[in-house]
């Protein structure tokens, strides 16, 4: 009896390992290109969930199976189908297939559903190795401006986790080095704040933590990063202000939108310059997207499939994946069924306003959604990851931590 419960222990313990190895891989190596552990992980999660599953038959929702069903099996095999009648495979960089086995990764949702695990820790803690790794970079290039060659071949050219730059803010040049999974610090940004301004519970880690998870997004330098970052700040603090004082919400919305009336315009016109570097390449995206739809219109009803390519005028060169994710969404698998799946993954948001449970993840997904609009995370096994985090805990593992009782909660 006790050898069968230290055996059940060691199992569950070595379940719930692989899992947080299985996040830790891929936010440190997206590509697969550091520790070629990620399709090994991911197996031995399902070998240690099955004898767990043959011995406790845990009752899976139908519509978890469903949604396993259209994410994981015909997501993936309608692109691969189209492909196949379009005969588009042939030539087919591996890169490609981003968008065929990355969708696999979206059945984890029934090892951690079944387990009943809760995701919140797991991912603010993975996540944090992104800001170690980002200011570790950041803070050698500082010392020792020398080992920049080293460190671009092997994270830039080598690795492909990581991307540098500088990034003008004004009269100031800064070096920019973003990691590719760094959109994901929405979630801990968004979690600690809410310990911080709603909560007020684990104040001094809440500080730490956000003011490092601050910086990070900071000298990602992206757009989408700093946007994200500045409005999820701007909604924690004027939450805490609406609680503690209406008039002195009020005085400090007029003054906002004072100053927002006269940066707005210069604003806007520095974002949407079509001369600055990376703008040419998003507005080429938008020309060449609709000069394909409009040849192409039965692609654009069925999709091209995985290994279709298109000609990208900004770039000036045929490629086979973009920034544009919900462009390439329709671009890949057509009209109904992208729309579908863009469908799907708002279904949260939806739920979650219709039971009015606005919570820190939902704050958080709404921001990685807006972040994933010029981003192709979303549909890779990191981006999948995200899905079953944010799925897992909105449909099946309840959320004490919302918005409407916490004031309730304080008296």
């Amino acid at each position: 009896m006790v050898v069968s419960h230290i055996k059940k222990i060691n199992r569950l313990f070595s379940l719930q390992l692989m899992i947080l190895l299985l996040l830790a891989d891929v936010i440190i190596d997206p590509g697969n290109l550091i520790f070629h552990a990620k399709y090994i992980l991911f197996a031995l999660v399902f070998l240690f969930w099955i004898p767990e599953v043959l011995h406790k038959k845990p009752e899976i929702p139908v519509k978890l199976w469903w949604a396993v069903f259209f994410v994981s099996v015909f997501m993936p095999f309608y692109a691969l189908s189209i492909s196949i009648l379009n005969h588009s495979l042939q030539n087919t960089p591996p890169g490609t297939f981003v968008y065929f086995n990355s969708f696999f990764f979206f059945a984890v949702i029934l090892v951690i559903v079944s387990e009943k695990t809760d995701l919140t820790t797991y991912f603010n803690y993975t996540s944090l190795l992104i800001v170690i790794i980002t200011l570790g970079l950041y803070f050698l290039l500082l010392l020792n401006p020398g080992n920049f060659g080293k460190l671009y071949h092997y994270f830039v050219e080598e690795k492909q986790t990581t991307v540098y730059a500088l990034r003008d803010y004004g009269k100031v040049t800064l070096l920019m080095i973003f990691y590719k999974t760094s959109p994901l610090l929405v979630f801990p940004l968004s979690y600690y704040l809410y310990m911080l301004f709603i909560r007020n519970r684990k104040i001094r880690i809440s500080v730490v933590m956000v003011f490092f998870l601050s910086v990070t997004l900071f000298l990602s330098g992206t757009r989408a990063n700093l946007l994200s970052m500045i409005i999820i700040w701007f909604f924690y603090f004027g939450f805490f202000l609406f609680r503690k004082s209406k008039i002195s919400f009020l005085w400090i919305v007029a003054g906002f939108t004072v100053i927002l009336f006269f940066i707005l315009p210069p604003l806007a016109e520095g974002l949407f310059n079509r001369n600055e570097a990376s703008n040419v390449i998003k507005f080429g995206y938008l020309s060449s997207y609709s000069n394909f739809f409009n040849h192409h219109w039965i692609s654009l009803l069925l999709g091209q499939g995985v290994g279709g390519s298109f000609y990208a005028a900004g770039l000036d060169r045929w490629i086979d994946v973009s920034e544009l994710t919900y462009l390439e969404l329709i671009r890949v698998w057509g009209l109904p069924v992208g729309l579908s799946f863009i469908v799907f993954l708002f279904l949260p948001l939806i739920k979650e306003i219709r039971n009015k449970n606005i919570s820190h993840l939902f704050i958080a997904y709404l921001a990685y959604l807006f972040i994933s609009g010029t981003n192709p995370l979303l549909m890779s096994s990191t981006g999948m990851l995200v899905l079953v985090y944010v799925f897992s805990k909105v449909f099946f593992i309840k959320d004490k931590m919302i918005f409407h009782n916490a004031k309730h909660q304080e008296q």
